[in-house]
Parts: structure tokens; sequence; C-alpha cells
């Protein structure tokens, strides 16, 4: 460590509380590259930065943490880091002592810089505290980190990664002893331990520490058995069938950590091993060929994909996110352009294929034992096929901390829980993992793709067959970007402020439901069915034409998303064209009523 005390002696801001912050942070961080970044920016003078980085604290919630690598507290690093897992670690102690003490804690990290580093010091911290741990030795997909706590039936887990986000931030992700992502009141209990538990102690730097028996376990062999061994059941019909299937697919991890995961996946399946788009096989966390590494981008995002898929006369390409829990897919057209399935489509399909690939293996259990989770801003195509098909269905706030620890809870009344999906690509396909899970997702898709495809069809033309049996159900989602917090409580504030609106243009809203509030004028009490989420700013709008559209700020991303959707009755009049038309139309005055992007400096998703 570099000797500080000179150039501690030197800072001069013309403030004695940032004089005494800097101090303060320079006093306790013992990494040397986030040190010198302080010490950099006392230099330049950039004191407005250092005062927001040091006076202020990034939040814990119920997505964890997420922000941009660097120093100070509202950034990732490894003080920040220190400092959340020993206010985790006690709240553990405190909430679940016996278990923690005696199972201890699953800890797995991503391909992202320092994410192998802050697991490390995140078990440290939990060492320390008494709390063995199950610390996995290289990078691995989050669906095998949350797998890994039901496994070992530990207190929780911690999972290191940032998932979709740019190369800059990283983020420390959360899961209880069920296996899903913590929800209230543990997010503000943790929240409220890390405060009272800021001061790092010594030993808290000492990785030397996880040479001991108290490290309890590397996991990473014995979990990459058992979680595919589980994935085996997921497997209907002959392996020789998909074996020989006439499909070709092309597969990307999006310079994550899937490779090798999705490659053990298809093996499973007894599938035909997919071309491999090479500028992205290997894990890199400078994500050097997208602007976002995030395949829910669409087409800007799976170029690379779709020019290797060209070369290699691929049909479809699958893709997972950095930390391969989403699924991306796409299909070659009979013009030879790709369309890129939204999320929707993928949750449509998949829904589907778990319907019948169980219904296949279980015909004797009875549907009403059956149900389907999706979140409120997805697509209703799965209620519509519950109500023909006569299993449950249920919405969930958007997350699937909600969607998972819904399905736990039905799993224990006796339910069999199919398929939850949300539609920004994220697929629980059975219940291996309470998590979304690209790895397996992933296989199942081409697995059913390959049987298609043997006979003569497609993943596009199974779309719109379902399309005919249970209706159109068309959706219109994209987000705008808003870096600035109080403008967004602007927008969502005028929406607000003198009762809601009860027109958009030329649509009339005939119901509200304000998730913020808790309002909902559907019901009689006007009270929201769904849990209340004060965090997040969420309004849904269902209009006089049938049409619904939902405003919803991101919990991890400095956007502001919205989602419409319409839907026909099997065998309507209007043709899929000008259903989209029409929701095309409400979409965009939704946009200029309700967000006025031009107004607030709002900045579209590009590509």
């Amino acid at each position: 460590m570099q000797d500080l005390s000179a150039k501690e002696a030197d800072i001069k801001t013309g403030s004695n509380k940032l004089d005494e912050e800097i101090q303060s942070w320079l006093s306790i961080d013992r990494n040397e590259n986030t040190c010198a970044e302080i010490l950099k920016m006392v230099n330049e003078r950039n004191y407005s930065e250092l005062e927001a980085m040091l006076t202020n604290r990034m939040a814990f919630g119920t997505a964890g943490l997420r922000a941009r690598m660097g120093p100070g507290y509202t950034c990732m690093n490894d003080v920040t880091v220190i400092q959340t897992s020993q206010g985790f670690g006690k709240y553990l102690l405190e909430a679940q002592e016996s278990l923690a003490k005696e199972n201890g804690i699953a800890i797995g990290f991503d391909a992202r810089h320092n994410s192998a580093r802050f697991a490390k010091l995140a078990a440290v911290a939990m060492i320390r505290l008494g709390i063995p741990v199950h610390l996995f030795s290289d990078y691995t997909p989050t669906p095998l980190l949350a797998y890994s706590v039901r496994k070992y039936k530990t207190a929780a887990g911690i999972m290191i990664t940032a998932s979709h986000n740019p190369k800059d931030d990283n983020g420390y992700k959360v899961f209880w002893s069920n296996g899903a992502q913590i929800i209230p009141p543990h997010d503000r209990n943790i929240a409220q331990h890390i405060l009272e538990n800021l001061e790092i102690h010594p030993e808290a730097w000492n990785l030397d520490l996880l040479g001991t028996s108290k490290l309890r376990s590397d996991p990473y062999a014995d979990i990459f058995s058992s979680y595919y061994k589980d994935l085996e059941s997921y497997v209907v019909g002959d392996k020789n069938c998909l074996a020989s299937s006439k499909l070709k697919l092309t597969y990307t991890p999006m310079h994550g950590v899937g490779q090798k995961f999705m490659k053990q996946s298809f093996d499973v399946f007894g599938l035909n091993q997919f071309v491999s788009v090479l500028e992205q096989c290997d894990p890199d966390p400078d994500f050097p060929t997208v602007i976002f590494p995030n395949p829910e981008e669409g087409k800007s995002a799976l170029d690379l994909a779709m020019k290797a898929a060209d070369a290699n006369g691929s049909d479809v390409i699958i893709a997972n996110d950095p930390d391969a829990d989403r699924l991306a897919c796409a299909e070659r057209s009979e013009s030879g352009s790709w369309h890129v399935f939204n999320g929707n489509e993928l949750g449509s399909m998949l829904g589907t294929i778990a319907y019948e690939n169980f219904k296949s293996t279980n015909p004797t259990i009875p549907n009403e034992k059956l149900y389907m989770v999706a979140s409120t801003v997805s697509s209703k195509f799965l209620k519509s096929m519950s109500q023909r098909e006569g299993f449950m269905f249920e919405e969930c706030l958007t997350g699937f901390k909600w969607m998972a620890n819904y399905a736990l809870r039905k799993m224990a009344e006796g339910y069999t829980c199919l398929f939850a999906y949300e539609e920004s690509i994220g697929y629980m396909y059975g219940t291996n993992v309470m998590d979304k899970d690209g790895i397996s997702a992933g296989p199942v898709l081409a697995a059913y793709a390959s049987k298609l495809y043997n006979e003569g069809s497609t993943l596009s033309q199974f779309l719109h067959s379902l399309y005919s049996k249970y209706g159109y159900h068309i959706s219109n989602d994209s987000y705008y970007l808003c870096y600035d917090p109080p403008t967004i409580q602007t927008i969502f504030r005028a929406l607000r402020e003198n009762g809601y609106p009860t027109s958009c243009g030329k649509y009339k809203v005939v119901n509200i439901r304000d998730v913020t509030t808790g309002y909902d004028s559907s019901f009689e009490d006007k009270k929201s069915v769904l849990p209340t989420d004060p965090s997040c700013q969420m309004l849904t709008f269902s209009f006089d034409n049938g049409c619904v559209g939902t405003l919803r700020t991101s919990g991890t991303e400095p956007k502001i998303k919205y989602y419409t959707e319409i839907i026909s009755p099997p065998q309507s009049e209007l043709s899929k064209d000008e259903l989209a038309k029409q929701l095309l139309d409400l979409k965009n005055t939704l946009i200029e009523t309700f967000l006025q992007p031009e107004k607030y400096g709002l900045k579209a998703k590009t590509g």
C-alpha cells in the first residue's frame, strides 16, 4: 500500500466536511487503485463528484446492489462490498443463526472485472463472522449459484454480477435460503444492518482466511455435476431424434460465462452442438464487440451472431446475457432476414412447450393442480391459455424475486409450477432453479425447434399456430434513458397530480393501477391486489379499445420502460398487421402524452 500520509495532509478542498470524508476514505480503503482515483480527483479539483460519491451511499434493495465500479460509497468497490457483507452476515446470524452457522452461505461470481475479488472479500467477511462459505473457484452462471443454495440448504447465496449492464458496472445479488431472490422485509433489514456495521474489521482484507477450514467447500465441480443431472428431467422424447435434427443453430454467450455451460446442456439433451460466435465465445469483461452486452437489445446486440449464422447456414440463433440467466432467440425468415423474437413471443412458446412436455409425461395429474406465473408487465398470453386449458395462472410484480417466491408458496400447497417468465427475456422452466435460467431454457427451446424442423415447420409457424388457437397477443415494449432521478419523479408525479388522467389523446382510460401507491380503480375499495412497491414507479392504464399500457422505472438501470399490448379473440376478423397498427398508434400516443420525451430530455433506445 502506498504511503498516503503526506498527500492526505495536503488535502484542502475548501470544505472541512469533504476534507474529512476524503481522509476517512483513504484511511479505510486498502485498495491502491481506488485510493489513487480519489487522489487524482483531488488533484484535479473534482470536488463536486467527490462530494457525491463520499457523502451519499447506494441503497441496498431487493435487487441487492448494482452500480458503476470505482471509489466512494455510491460505487461498487472493496469497501462497499466488505461493508455490505458485514451487515448481511450480521443479519443472517440474527434471522437464521443455526442455519447460517451450520450450512453457511454460497458465493459465486461472473467474469466481470473485480467479480472474483469481490466474491473473495464477501467470503472473508462471512468466515470472520463464523459463517462457513461455499465459494465457487471459477466463474459461473447466476442460475447455478441459485441452484447451489437449495442443493446445499444454505442460509443464503451471494452472486457477484451486473448481469447485462455495461462493462464498468458490477453488482451484489442476494438469494435467501429458499433459493429465490430476497423480498421485503429482508431487503430493508439487510440495509439497516449494513448501516449498523460500517466499521471495517482489520481482518476484512485478509484473503488468507480463505485457506482455513472455515471455507466449507469449492462447490464448482459438485454443482456442475448435480445441475446437469437434474437437467435431464427436462428432456422429453427420443434423444436420437434430436441428434438427427435438420436444425442448425448458432449460439453466443455475449462475451459472458455461458459457452461451456450451454455446450454441456446441449450434450445432456443429445442435441447437435451449435455453431459458436468465435468473437464472443470466451469471457471478456470489456465486451468489445457490443455496445450493450444485452441480447434483449435485439438486432444491434445480435449482429455478429447473425453474420456467423449466415456464414454457416444456421436457421436459429440463441443467446445468453453475460451471466447466462436470460435467453434470446432469432430465426431466419423465408426471405432470408432475421426475426428476433421478443420476450413475450418466446414466453408464449416456452410456456406452451412446458405445458405440452409436462402433460406428455404426467397425463394423470389434473390441470387444476398446475400453474404458470408471469410478471404483470408481460403478455397475458399465458392467462388466455390457462382459461382454455384449465390450469392456474397468476401475475406478480416485475422481477423473479416475486414470481419465484410465489411459486414456492404454491409448491408448498401441493401445486406444480410449470413455467414463469418476464418479458425481459427471463424464463424459469420448471423448478430446478428458483430464478430465471438461460442455461436450461436454451436446450428446451432448441429441442422443440429441432422437433419442428424435423416436421418441416419453424418456430415462427409454431407461434402463429398458438395465436390462431388462443388469439393474437401483440406487444410493443421498449424504453427511454433518463439519467436524472428528479426528472423521473417529475414525470410520474405529473401523472398523479389532480387525479389520474382520464384520457390519453383520443383513447379513453377505463382503469388505472398504481403499484407505487397501491391504488387500483377496478376494485370497489380502490386497492391493488399486487403488493405495493414504493421503491419503483409503475402505472398501468387500461383503455377503451382493449389495449393496456404500463410505464415503470427499472430497478437496476437508468430507464423508464413502457409496455403495451393488444389482444384479439381467436379467429378475429382483424389481421395481425391491423392489430399491430392499432397498438403502434396507442403506444406513440402514450409516449407523447404521458412521457413527453422532448420536454423532459429523454433518450430513446437505439438499434
